[in-house]
């Protein structure tokens, strides 16, 4: 009896060496990632023919009981900016008010097992409600982000975003996209927020 305890207590031992393995192989390869979305992000802002700015944010969990930050978990963010409504009022004074939709975000966070979470913050309009995320897809090894697979959840995160902007509603009644099959995702405690590395894909 005694053995099959301590068979089950070093599974735990196992278990965080899998995790530690995966959190230190994001540390290695989550800047090859993120070489590849500013390319993405440049190519884009060089080629597409609607070009709202593709940006590319790095990002740290933060704790906001300390005001600190975990290098150990940084989080890519694939944006787009904000698009105009191209809605405006004006007053009898002249005051004029114009409304924009805010662009998405599509995150690769590591989660605290070491897996990689692919979420999407779809449009939504200014000053309305914030939406939930989306959960894109988790990648189980951050080496599984090959340039490839970066491409498709890029594309796959878009095509979903399009669905949720008012330039592709009208496309979602006549398309089946599955997001009532896709999983609401709700961020932990953990949260993630921009750091000093914003920058716009030149």
């Amino acid at each position: 009896m005694t053995d099959k305890i301590l068979l089950v207590a070093n599974r735990y031992a196992l278990g965080l060496k899998n995790v530690e393995d995966r959190r230190a192989e994001w540390l290695e390869h989550f800047k090859e990632v993120r070489t590849h979305l500013i390319e993405i992000a440049m190519l884009l802002n060089e080629k597409a023919e609607y070009k709202p700015g593709f940006f590319v944010d790095t990002s740290h969990a933060y704790n906001d009981d300390i005001n600190g930050t975990c290098s150990k978990l940084p989080s890519l963010t694939f944006r787009s900016g904000d698009m105009p409504l191209n809605v405006s009022f004006r007053n009898a004074i002249g005051e004029k008010k114009e409304y924009i939709e805010e662009g998405f975000y599509l995150v690769f966070t590591p989660t605290i097992t070491g897996q990689i979470l692919i979420l999407l913050q779809p449009h939504y309009s200014y000053g309305s409600e914030k939406p939930e995320y989306i959960n894109i897809a988790i990648v189980d090894h951050p080496k599984q982000l090959t340039a490839d697979v970066i491409e498709e959840l890029v594309a796959k995160g878009m095509e979903v975003a399009f669905y949720s902007s008012f330039t592709g509603m009208v496309d979602l009644q006549q398309h089946e996209v599955q997001q009532e099959s896709q999983k609401q995702y709700k961020p932990e405690p953990i949260g993630f927020r921009r750091y000093e590395s914003t920058q716009k894909a030149q």
